[in-house]
């Protein structure tokens, strides 16, 4: 145990945005999706690719009642609005099928994680020279053991508001070897 981890009395969360991915595998007659379907009413993005000795993407899926027929590796977006997660099944193809899902505007629907660590968050303005080398002013300052980097996104625990990531700083211990960094947000 190091002296910084008795300051370190806080919690704070980072969060994690991952592409809301229902199947990313071989085909198979009948896919068998991971996970649950979102929150949101919602379509699919089919994407088929080739892989090693798996190239013969030309053929169909199905998803529930509507059918999309591929003639090559390719991308393409049911237009059947979905609520629970639908049956989806291939034909003619043996390729990689990666299946995500789409809001009923096109965009990416996400799904959003967060992890604890351990911190000492300061509500304090502090001024910074930001990358692009002009004077910045912060929100806040997070010290912690935990290895981000600039732009990700973190919160106070407790709270809904997100701070991206500006500037961080490590702190080395006495023999110059990192024990903490300093999150400018």
């Amino acid at each position: 145990m190091s002296l910084i981890d008795n300051y370190l009395n806080q919690v704070a969360q980072k969060k994690t945005s991952t592409l809301w991915t229902l199947y990313n595998d071989l085909s198979a007659a009948t896919l068998v999706l991971i996970g649950a379907a979102p929150a949101v009413t919602f379509r699919c993005k089919i994407t088929l690719s080739a892989s090693d000795t798996h190239t013969d993407c030309t053929g169909t899926v199905t998803v529930n009642a509507e059918t999309l027929t591929f003639t090559a590796a390719a991308t393409k977006t049911t237009t059947t609005n979905l609520t629970a997660l639908p049956t989806i099944t291939t034909a003619n193809i043996d390729c990689n099928v990666k299946i995500t899902c789409i809001d009923t505007g096109g965009a990416d629907i996400y799904s959003v994680a967060y992890t604890d660590f351990d911190c000492r968050w300061e509500d304090v303005q502090v001024a910074y020279v930001n990358s692009t080398g002009v004077w910045t002013q912060s929100n806040a300052r997070v010290i912690a053991k935990a290895a981000y980097v600039v732009n990700d996104t973190i919160r106070k625990y407790g709270t809904t508001t997100e701070y991206p990531i500006k500037k961080v700083i490590t702190g080395p211990n006495l023999s110059g070897t990192e024990e903490f960094r300093v999150f400018i947000l």
